[in-house]
């Protein structure tokens, strides 16, 4: 076939015969006539393979000597399990396992004739063997224990002690890392606990011991924590005013969830791990709502009111003629108790009976009682209502509720008298529960009101005591606000 040259140009061959696949590609030079090819000239020089047309430009420079090809870097061999249990993450080479050290654990960890059961010793023993591996060699022969079945016996025979020591072992080779904690604060308040970071890429053994040690702290740190309840409840029984109660600060919680482990939620084991750290913290034997209770009883008790909660009562009266006299113990559920003496005069007019009795401070308190023969009613004049009934010739039942006081209850009473009926003697014996009072009540939801550890609202814009309308400092006064501590808390 006749073809068609252009004029002045070497005639081309149909056939272009393409370069050998080891053949060194043409170096690019600049300045040269080369560096002024084509795009297209460069992409057919990268893929020799396709078949494309360029003008010819001329001679090529003298071959340049074929350069030696670079072997590969040489790295770390992996399988694709490996490379998934580290994340995706190739990691720096380690050296290789000590064989003597790897044959002494392997002799203390393995079960046979001469040493059927794996003793404190073993643990010990390998302790010390593993303290003796590189630091750059040591997460290599944990794995190595891991994948022999040695690390879950070693890991097992530990005690909180040996425990602790293996993972600050680990630590100090660079294996693991610590999850600092918070400090303690007043009367031993204990902080968050230590941890080490479980992470999952470390072998699975190690990760069971870290667990292991953070149910360890976890339930140190609730022992630690009842103790500080108990402080805190003894210091405020001994709190002899409320600016000292005051002080004192309210009861902390302790702050121990599952979060402070550091789990991931795409941990396949943080189920696992968190509900054994649950199961092994334990309960502490008081608790915060007690202590807050402790707090608000004693509040009660130095502002002049007793307790709310249950009580008992015991009463032991004598008459003679027109004098009375009478002593009643109340002894709270809380361990307060409060004694009471009173004497005065009684006057009856058929059913309708009246009572005036003064105790040891000079306060007058009266009674009036309606007797109906076997049932009476009796009203005095600190709002307690009185119910009684017979039951028999010496005994009587009765029921009470003091609104003023929120108290009620009810008991049974002995009562005596000579033939002449004009000496008297009885026992009263009760029982009750005591709540809120009203006014407590109301001042309890009330917002303008400050709790007995809360900063009253009239300090920040810098009030003055003498400026407070009278009734607002009455409530300051009676959660102990003095003007000295209000002046001295205004400056801060």
């Amino acid at each position: 076939m006749s073809r068609i040259d252009a004029p002045g140009s070497s005639p081309l061959s149909p056939d272009p015969t393409l370069p050998e696949p080891d053949a060194p590609a043409p170096e690019l030079r600049v300045g040269t006539t080369a560096s002024r090819r084509t795009s297209v000239s460069e992409s057919s020089a990268s893929a020799p393979s396709r078949n494309e047309l360029r003008a010819y430009d001329g001679p090529s420079t003298a071959p340049t000597a074929p350069r030696a090809s670079t072997p590969p870097a040489e790295g770390p061999a992996v399988s694709a399990r490996e490379l998934a249990a580290m994340g995706g993450r190739l990691r720096s080479p380690s050296a290789p396992v000590p064989e003597d050290v790897y044959a002494s654990v392997r002799s203390h960890l393995t079960r046979s004739l001469s040493n059927p059961f794996l003793t404190g010793s073993d643990v010990k023993a390998t302790h010390d063997a593993l303290g003796s591996v590189p630091r750059d060699a040591y997460l290599a022969t944990l794995e190595r224990m891991d994948r022999d079945g040695l690390l879950a016996s070693y890991v097992s025979r530990m005690d909180a002690p040996s425990r602790q020591s293996f993972l600050e072992q680990a630590a100090s080779k660079g294996v693991l890392s610590l999850r600092a904690g918070s400090a303690p604060g007043p009367l031993g308040m204990p902080g968050r606990p230590e941890t080490f970071v479980n992470d999952p890429k470390l072998p699975g053994a190690l990760r069971d011991a870290v667990n292991a040690h953070a149910t360890d702290t976890g339930r140190a740190a609730v022992v630690a924590y009842d103790a500080y309840l108990q402080r805190h409840g003894d210091a405020v029984a001994q709190a002899g005013s409320l600016p000292a109660l005051r002080a004192l600060g309210p009861p902390q919680a302790l702050d121990l969830r599952e979060t402070s482990l550091g789990l991931s939620w795409s941990d396949p084991r943080r189920e696992r791990y968190e509900a054994e750290w649950k199961a092994g913290l334990g309960r502490p034997q008081h608790s915060l709502v007690q202590a807050y209770a402790a707090v608000s009883a004693r509040a009660q008790v130095l502002s002049g009111e007793r307790p709310a909660g249950a009580f008992v009562s015991a009463e032991v009266s004598a008459a003679h003629d027109l004098l009375h006299f009478k002593s009643e113990a109340h002894a709270s559920a809380r361990g307060t108790t409060d004694l009471q003496t009173q004497a005065g005069v009684a006057a009856k007019a058929g059913p309708v009976g009246l009572e005036v009795m003064t105790d040891a401070h000079g306060k007058t308190e009266t009674q009036l009682q309606v007797d109906l023969g076997i049932a009476s009613v009796s009203r005095d004049s600190e709002g307690k209502v009185e119910l009684s009934l017979g039951a028999g010739s010496h005994a009587r039942a009765h029921a009470t509720l003091n609104p003023r006081t929120a108290e009620f209850g009810g008991g049974i009473a002995f009562e005596t008298s000579d033939k002449a009926g004009q000496s008297h003697a009885g026992l009263k014996l009760g029982y009750g529960l005591r709540g809120l009072s009203p006014e407590r009540a109301a001042q309890a939801v009330r917002g303008d009101i400050p709790g007995l550890f809360s900063r009253p609202r009239d300090l920040d814009p810098g009030v003055a005591w003498e400026a407070l309308p009278a009734e607002r400092r009455a409530l300051y006064e009676r959660q102990g606000w003095t003007r000295e501590e209000w002046a001295q808390d205004a400056r801060r």
